[in-house]
């Protein structure tokens, strides 16, 4: 399902995922931003993404479509990300958080928390690629907070 815009004389189609993008998802500076977002939208009762706001402009499932299909693409855009950039987008995640970095990596360490991040449809190699990228990363970070060394397993 689309919309039509009026706009200048003229119209266009724009579709669920067109507007998702346009109006929220290039507003969110990270990908792991984009990852969580879209993550909090999933309902673990239903197992289906909802957005009210999507849904009433372009029905329930163009909208699910739409987001779950968004989710799968901000984590293979990531997981194309070199390791020093996927560590940057995490730097800069952490740090337009309201809670301490240094607490969040510490439980993303100790339970994997960021699991839940994670797209149903990922794969178990995109899963084993997140998960190895992702524990080098918290260490990484975390000896930076600490004003430790750059490379904490040497």
């Amino acid at each position: 399902m689309s919309e039509t815009i009026q706009g200048s004389g003229r119209s266009w189609q724009r579709s669920a995922s067109e507007d998702l993008w346009d109006r929220t998802l290039s507003q969110i500076a990270t990908k792991m931003g984009r990852m969580a977002y879209l993550a909090r939208l999933k309902n673990p009762e239903t197992d289906k993404y909802e957005h009210h706001g999507l849904a009433a402009v372009f029905g329930e499932d163009s909208a699910e479509d739409a987001l779950r299909r968004s989710h799968s693409e901000v984590l293979e855009e990531m997981l194309n990300m070199s390791i020093l950039d996927q560590k940057d987008d995490v730097s800069k995640y952490l740090e337009g958080l309201p809670q301490s970095a240094r607490r969040l990596l510490a439980n993303w360490e100790k339970t994997k928390g960021y699991e839940a991040l994670l797209p149903p449809s990922t794969s178990a190699a995109q899963k084993e690629l997140f998960h190895g990228n992702l524990g080098l990363i918290i260490k990484h970070l975390k000896a930076e907070l600490a004003g430790g060394e750059q490379n904490p397993d040497s």
